[in-house]
């Protein structure tokens, strides 16, 4: 895809994006401390946790944070284990309480052996090149591993495994997080992966943005639509194709963009790019 027919558009995206607030997007929980090790560990659980409504997510999210005070790290790696009782009724979607429990057991055992989430990333790389997706599938693997047999359905829907297509959204954006910036928005702490090598998380916004915008042709948000969303946005910034997803995304998110509107496209930054835009005023 020639990248000069993205460049202007995305860049006004850019352009008019900064200085967003935060809210509503789950990454306003991370931001909330200051310990790096409590910021890593507040993003793997809101990243994990970011589906549904935003502010069912975030009502969700203040309630797991309240549980796990002052900090997640301190409660995690506390030598007194989390009770059960302490997430009781805490439930998020069709996710029950005992696989909230389950799922702050294994993030707790995997910061007891590694120390940290960087650190565990890179024990299932085990020395090979960078790779993402089959490094994402190996650090995913690592929690399914401390799960149990019950719940397989919430084990398998908290830590998906990309090698068998799952698009990762909520780790890719974990990733996101942890590698970009920091600017604002990302958190800019990890190095074990490079911003280049970052694959768009694929929430149901950008798979109708990216089709909207031509930069998938697929119809199904798997693993790879994600890569080729990724591949024509890389093609505008090879070095950082990922900077494009949080302005494009808030546009499905505030609402602002949900469908071809009259007096609203046309102050829309991306709406030359806008195929459905394109079709809708040729029916007309």
């Amino acid at each position: 895809m020639p990248s000069r027919r993205l460049v202007g558009p995305l860049s006004r995206l850019l352009a008019e994006g900064r200085g967003a607030e935060l809210f509503p997007d789950p990454v306003l929980f991370p931001h909330r401390y200051a310990d790096p090790r409590d910021v890593e560990a507040a993003a793997f659980v809101s990243a994990s946790f970011a589906f549904g409504g935003v502010l069912q997510i975030r009502g969700f999210l203040e309630r797991l944070f309240a549980v796990l005070s002052p900090g997640p790290i301190a409660a995690l790696t506390s030598p007194r284990a989390l009770p059960r009782r302490a997430v009781a009724g805490l439930s998020h979607r069709f996710l029950s309480s005992e696989g909230v429990f389950r799922f702050l057991r294994c993030l707790r055992a995997v910061y007891l052996v590694h120390g940290s989430l960087e650190d565990a990333f890179l024990a299932g790389r085990s020395g090979r090149p960078p790779e993402l997706r089959r490094d994402l599938a190996s650090f995913l693997s690592g929690f399914r591993r401390r799960w149990g047999e019950s719940l397989p359905r919430e084990r398998d829907f908290l830590f998906p495994r990309p090698e068998r297509g799952s698009a990762c959204k909520r780790h890719n954006l974990f990733l996101r997080w942890m590698v970009r910036g920091p600017d604002g928005v990302d958190l800019g702490l990890w190095s074990a992966v490079a911003p280049g090598d970052l694959v768009v998380p694929l929430d149901t916004h950008m798979a109708r943005l990216g089709r909207c915008l031509g930069l998938t042709a697929r119809r199904t948000a798997d693993w790879r639509m994600a890569e080729e969303i990724t591949s024509a946005l890389r093609s505008v910034c090879p070095e950082d194709p990922v900077k494009f997803d949080f302005p494009l995304t808030r546009l499905g998110i505030l609402r602002i963009c949900t469908r071809p509107r009259r007096g609203v496209c046309a102050r829309c930054p991306v709406a030359p790019l806008c195929l459905r835009r394109v079709a809708d005023g040729a029916r007309k």
